[in-house]
């Protein structure tokens, strides 16, 4: 993660010395589909409605920084080990990404007016995660959170919330309509460093005498997200007028 940072930087440094005074905000619309424990997981088997906006500075015709933010539903039915299991809850997203054009790309230029292009960056997201002990004793008995009170009832652990870190990375094209205004689609990946989006932290881990058997570590899980959606940009300007250097490498 602090390798991956460092890189970002590096990149932003890079460009920054040709930063030109010009940005766009835009709005978010679409799905997302989690790849968690569960078997089986198919892709945008079922519809979550996600919805966000951004801030992104344009450095020039090929590289700017957008800041992000998304907030949806998840939720996915399946089975773990063969037995059934479902979950179905909100979540935020938010991420600072580069984005990086494949062709030079101003927004409202007709000579530069569409470009593929890929994003990556830093993120963290917010979510809710309640451990469920009588549905995990179902396939895992021996899972070492599952405990038991004197008179055989589960003891149940009430909701919490979850701030991760994430590293988020897309691609995606998009496509002038107008002077100002930009349409796009996208797709974007979300690599949780958390294992309890699903309500499945380490579900086959299991206890022998005092000694905990895990399958997870926090760099190592099995959480990822897929979001799939299309977007809409307005261009502005910070400042009075665009840079000039800017407009003459059209």
């Amino acid at each position: 993660m602090k390798r991956l940072a460092l890189v970002f930087a590096i990149v932003l440094m890079t460009v920054s010395g040709h930063a030109q005074r010009t940005a766009d905000i835009g709005i978010w619309g679409g799905t997302s589909t989690v790849w968690g424990d569960m078997d089986n997981n198919a892709a945008f088997e079922t519809f979550n409605p996600t919805f966000g906006a951004y801030f992104r500075y344009n450095f020039n015709a090929r590289v700017a920084l957008r800041a992000m933010f998304l907030t949806g539903s998840m939720s996915r039915e399946g089975t773990v080990e063969e037995a059934p299991w479902g979950f179905d809850k909100s979540a935020q997203d938010l991420t600072l990404q580069a984005e990086i054009n494949y062709l030079k790309y101003i927004l409202g230029k007709k000579k530069l007016r569409f470009s593929p292009y890929v994003t990556i960056g830093v993120g963290v997201s917010y979510f809710s995660y309640t451990f469920r002990p009588e549905d995990v004793f179902v396939f895992n008995p021996d899972h070492p959170e599952i405990e038991i009170d004197g008179n055989g009832n589960f003891v149940a652990r009430g909701e919490e919330s979850e701030v991760v870190p994430t590293i988020p990375f897309g691609i995606g094209f998009k496509y002038t309509i107008g002077e100002r205004l930009g349409l796009g689609v996208e797709y974007q990946m979300r690599k949780y460093m958390s294992d309890r989006l699903d309500d499945l932290d380490d579900p086959l881990a299991y206890k022998i005498g005092t000694e905990e058997v895990s399958y997870n570590q926090n760099s190592h899980n099995n959480d990822w997200v897929g979001y799939l959606g299309v977007h809409l940009t307005y261009k502005i300007y910070i400042g009075k007028k665009a840079c000039p250097a800017y407009e003459s490498k059209q």
